[in-house]
């Protein structure tokens, strides 16, 4: 089970701090629970830690080329798998029917992805491939990967989604995010304290989230 989003080791390393967005994003529009305001250009560019009841799930920016290739998807959903990376991972199969490896051989060369550690590379020999082209392919698996799972890549964005409880700490949905210079921030029950309400950088309750009091815009 992750941590809710914004808090130690669901915060993408302090990036996505919950207390910081709070405390320094200068607020364009906050109402009760959820808002969204402009704070500095920093990296990552684009991140997001979400959940939503039983999903839970975490993109940020990445490299466009790393050694897991410019992009790649795997989901497992109950009994099905999907797998795709391009360029195509190594040991892949060319082309495969009824899990019958009709070419023999791999033209892959990429690495298989591990930054999310949902999926080990063992799920392409666990799985019983319907059908497999050159890059990708769907099969059947022996319902041992979870009720749903995915993590993806495409080109300098990268996420993961996977299943856990409906609440955490009593939280049913959360939400820390950021655009450029856009930064937002969602919780419910409401995070205490948050600007409770805030327009055009005014702010109702100016209490603290555990950091700097936010910088208002002159």
């Amino acid at each position: 089970m992750a941590p809710l989003p914004g808090t130690a080791g669901g915060d993408q390393g302090g990036q996505l701090s919950k207390a910081k967005i709070i405390n320094e994003t200068t607020w364009c529009v906050y109402c009760c629970c959820e808002g969204w305001g402009l704070g500095p250009f920093s990296d990552p560019l684009i991140a997001a830690e979400v959940k939503q009841l039983c999903l839970r799930s975490s993109s940020s920016t990445t490299d466009i080329s790393g050694p897991d290739g410019l992009c790649h998807s795997t989901q497992v959903l109950l009994c099905l798998t999907s797998q795709m990376q391009f360029p195509p991972v190594k040991d892949a199969p060319k082309v495969m029917c009824c899990n019958k490896n009709l070419m023999g051989g791999s033209c892959g060369s990429t690495e298989w992805p591990t930054e999310s550690k949902l999926f080990e590379k063992s799920i392409m020999d666990d799985t019983f491939w319907f059908a497999y082209c050159c890059c990708g392919g769907e099969g059947l698996n022996k319902m041992d990967q979870g009720i749903f799972s995915a993590q993806q890549k495409q080109l300098c964005c990268r996420g993961y989604t996977n299943i856990e409880p409906p609440t955490v700490d009593g939280v049913c949905c959360s939400q820390v995010n950021t655009q450029c210079c856009i930064w937002g921030e969602c919780q419910f029950p409401p995070a205490s304290p948050n600007p409770t309400i805030a327009l055009c950088t005014w702010r109702m309750n100016k209490e603290t989230h555990g950091g700097p009091e936010q910088v208002q815009m002159k």
